[in-house]
């Protein structure tokens, strides 16, 4: 018989069965289901949310793609396992039997979920002596957390516990449970830790300033200095350059021809007589002004 005819025959007789009990399983895990059944069963098919998983028709095992590596079925007791239980695998499992020509069933609904993390208290201060408590924790299955609150002589349920901070100093502790069907984790906080928040705003205050003053400091010590040594060499370049400097000549000295010797004294001759000849124009127009002189009073 071909296994989907069977599969058609197997889905017909399929009924709704009433919910049970969910039953947990951490992602990572392996699901094993373990039916109670008297005998070993002529043909079985394991059905996931209606779909088919894994269908034995007495022969052989016919396994879904996406299950393939993922499975093993025992076909004397029809237990089914699921190696590394993804979120996807949540959901409602169904196995149709034929044990001696006679239908059986067996139902199971699971939950692939996460492990519990650690939580995070958070203070939320509403004045100097009352505050909120805040416990929060991420999941995938918020739906399935519980949150519980402990201190001394008391408990409370839920994310949210207000308390009263006497001062700075209260070392009040208050613990913060969280759970799930299969994990489950646990914080602390003190009291007294409602003021680190504002000491912290204080500190950073404190130390922003002093790095603004280093800063400032490092600046002029850096700075100062800087400018007078480019200031003092800007100096000693303006007093070099006021001096007049004489460089030497690198052309060596000539000497005279024959001729150019004699071009020479003769300039020299001449410069010299030209002092003699101003001197007797000098006194020749001297003469000539007495004569003029003489001449105009005799007459």
């Amino acid at each position: 018989m071909d296994y989907q005819h069977v599969l058609v025959y197997f889905m017909w007789t399929f009924t709704a069965v009433s919910a049970q009990d969910v039953k947990y399983f951490l992602k990572g895990q392996d699901i094993h289901f373990m039916p109670s059944i008297s005998e070993q069963p002529i043909r079985l098919i394991w059905l996931h949310n209606e779909n088919y998983v894994v269908f034995f028709s007495g022969m052989e095992d016919i396994v879904k793609s996406s299950y393939k590596n993922r499975i093993t079925l025992d076909r004397v007791s029809a237990e089914l396992t699921i190696k590394n239980a993804t979120y996807e695998d949540s959901g409602d499992y169904f196995l149709e039997m034929n044990i001696n020509n006679k239908p059986d069933t067996f139902q199971r609904t699971i939950e692939v979920i996460d492990k519990v993390s650690k939580p995070n208290i958070s203070c939320e201060m509403s004045d100097t002596k009352q505050a909120t408590l805040v416990c929060s924790t991420e999941s995938k299955h918020p739906h399935l957390l519980k949150l519980k609150w402990s201190s001394p002589g008391k408990e409370q349920t839920g994310p949210n516990l207000t308390i009263t901070v006497r001062n700075e100093d209260d070392d009040q502790v208050y613990r913060c449970d969280v759970s799930n069907p299969l994990t489950n984790e646990t914080a602390s906080f003190t009291a007294k830790d409602c003021f680190l928040g504002k000491r912290s705003d204080v500190h950073l205050i404190i130390i922003l300033v002093c790095i603004f003053i280093l800063v400032i400091l490092c600046c002029v010590l850096y700075i100062t200095p800087q400018y007078l040594k480019v200031s003092k060499e800007r100096d000693e370049k303006t007093s070099f350059l006021d001096q007049v400097l004489t460089l030497p000549s690198n052309s060596g000295l000539k000497v005279l021809t024959e001729d150019e010797k004699m071009d020479s004294e003769g300039a020299m001759r001449l410069t010299a007589s030209v002092p003699a000849l101003h001197s007797s124009s000098t006194h020749l127009n001297t003469i000539t002004e007495l004569s003029d002189t003489s001449n105009d009073q005799q007459d």
